[in-house]
């Protein structure tokens, strides 16, 4: 969610966050936790490995790729962060959030992840989550026939407009002779 974006953001961003009061940051440090982006930053540990059990899932019960495929997770494994990177990005995030809320709403945010329906909240995300992919889908298919529609019309709308274009010259070029 929104804490998903503000890590983006936080990558690409300037490599230190400017100082911030130590209460709020805290509370930022609070939300993370609370909001379960922590999951998040334990994920970023190894990265590629969803990628790489992917990959080698492809080729199973094929013996002649294993070596590659061997060759190929030991060098995507590589590609992870520290836990001081990690915990510099988890502060950083935490910044950005202090920059963008009170201390005091940090806390009522954390309250609320933390009470009966904030948990649920976060439980059922996932569900919520696939339900609008689903309804996103649908919308797409919707603006897919509108467009079909449309580049169908397009050749006899174009000729339209340039019959009223060509009606509309003349007379234009009448009241400026006038």
């Amino acid at each position: 969610m929104l804490s998903a974006l503000l890590l983006v953001a936080t990558l690409s961003a300037a490599d230190s966050a400017p100082a911030a009061d130590g209460a709020h940051v805290k509370a930022a440090l609070d939300l993370i936790a609370a909001s379960r982006t922590d999951q998040m930053f334990d994920q970023m540990k190894n990265p590629t490995e969803p990628m790489v059990k992917s990959t080698v899932a492809q080729f199973q019960g094929c013996e002649s790729a294993q070596p590659v495929l061997a060759e190929f997770s030991k060098a995507m494994s590589a590609v992870s962060f520290s836990d001081e990177q990690i915990e510099k990005i988890r502060h950083d995030v935490a910044v950005v959030y202090t920059e963008v809320f009170s201390q005091s709403e940090l806390e009522e945010m954390t309250r609320f992840f933390k009470s009966a329906t904030g948990v649920k909240m976060l439980d059922k995300m996932p569900d919520v989550m696939q339900k609008m992919q689903a309804a996103q889908m649908q919308g797409q298919a919707t603006m897919q026939e509108g467009y079909k529609i449309a580049q169908g019309f397009g050749p006899r709308l174009e000729e339209a407009y340039k019959t009223c274009a060509a009606a509309a010259a003349p007379a234009e070029g009448q009241a400026d002779g006038q």
